[in-house]
């Protein structure tokens, strides 16, 4: 299951959770934003990036399954995995050499709400913070 979120502005205007894995879920929502993306204005960019999940331990086997494929480490008293995050640009403005993303998609391994949330502040913040070169 995959974490879909359309980000608008820096304000996430949608969120919802697909049955598609990671992988297949940035190919149908890229060929889908293809259709919204305007070659005059802007750049379509797929990026892949990786956010770090924190989980206190112990954790519960039901858990310890969805994130095995992360190769979950322990880390004092916590848990840690490194899950891919794909970010579908299709609106930016370029500003000297600053691109400001106006709005994009992010696909994420849907975990939990928790994990999500953390992905979800992670990238706004990111978002946020302006590009340097």
């Amino acid at each position: 299951m995959s974490l879909v979120a359309r980000i608008s502005n820096g304000k996430v205007v949608e969120r919802r959770v697909v049955g598609e894995k990671v992988a297949e879920a940035v190919k149908k929502e890229g060929a889908q934003l293809l259709n919204k993306w305007n070659p005059a204005l802007s750049d379509f960019i797929i990026l892949r990036d990786f956010v770090t999940l924190t989980f206190q331990a112990p954790i519960t086997k039901e858990l310890l399954d969805k994130i095995r494929e992360f190769s979950p480490k322990r880390v004092g008293d916590k848990i840690e995995v490194t899950v891919p995050v794909f970010e579908i640009v299709y609106n930016s403005t370029w500003t000297s050499d600053n691109m400001r993303i106006d709005d994009a998609v992010i696909i994420a391994p849907h975990i939990d709400e928790s994990s999500d949330e953390q992905i979800m502040n992670s990238i706004l913040q990111e978002l946020a913070e302006p590009a340097e070169e």
